[in-house]
């Protein structure tokens, strides 16, 4: 096949689209003539290519929003978080050397500030007495929460012992009422604050 025949053909082909197109505006015609058809004006169809631009640049502006946007926490992951943090307070147990720098890894702000500057002295204390508290969570809901946290109140009992101690019924129940502060920090739930309320 020479060049000429090739040219020849995509003649033709052109030569088809255009007669198709024709009939195609041909028909668009006859039928909105009848009523059968609306009639879309040259403005419009120039104006659909550019509101099918905006809508996928807001699409795309929607998505991204919607993956950038901070993650956002339930309550139940609210009350999961702050219930392990303050259980984590509550278990003392002088045979763990780190529990300090855990309820550290736990904590932000104005908490982490005021237990950091104790937890040697927490440390030692603990060591030193050999003191073993259980703490048990009786009860939690969220107080108030916002889109930078939560305050989640907590009702707990709390058993403190010393290794001279022999008997644990002996050793009083205290029941305790917090006030914690959650905040989210690097993709986890942290202790900000903690107040004993009466």
């Amino acid at each position: 096949m020479g060049p000429g025949r090739a040219d020849d053909r995509l003649k033709d082909w052109r030569d088809t689209r255009r007669e198709v197109r024709a009939a195609r505006d041909a028909l668009a015609e006859a039928q909105a003539s009848a009523g059968l058809r609306r009639v879309m004006g040259r403005r419009t169809r120039l104006l659909l290519p550019v509101i099918g631009g905006i809508a996928l640049i807001v699409a795309a502006i929607g998505i991204w929003y919607a993956a950038s946007a901070p993650h956002h926490y339930s309550d139940d992951d609210y009350l999961t978080a702050a219930t392990s943090k303050v259980k984590l307070l509550l278990n003392v147990d002088s045979g763990d050397p780190d529990r300090a720098e855990k309820i550290l890894q736990g904590a932000t702000g104005s908490f982490y500030d005021a237990f950091g500057q104790s937890a040697d002295s927490y440390s030692t204390f603990v060591r030193d007495s050999g003191a073993h508290g259980e703490g048990t969570i009786d009860a939690a809901a969220v107080q108030w929460r916002s889109a930078d946290g939560a305050a989640v109140l907590i009702a707990a009992s709390v058993q403190v012992s010393n290794n001279e101690s022999n008997d644990d019924a002996d050793d009083p129940i205290r029941n305790l009422r917090l006030v914690v502060t959650m905040v989210p920090e690097n993709g986890d739930l942290k202790i900000d604050g903690l107040v004993l309320v009466p």
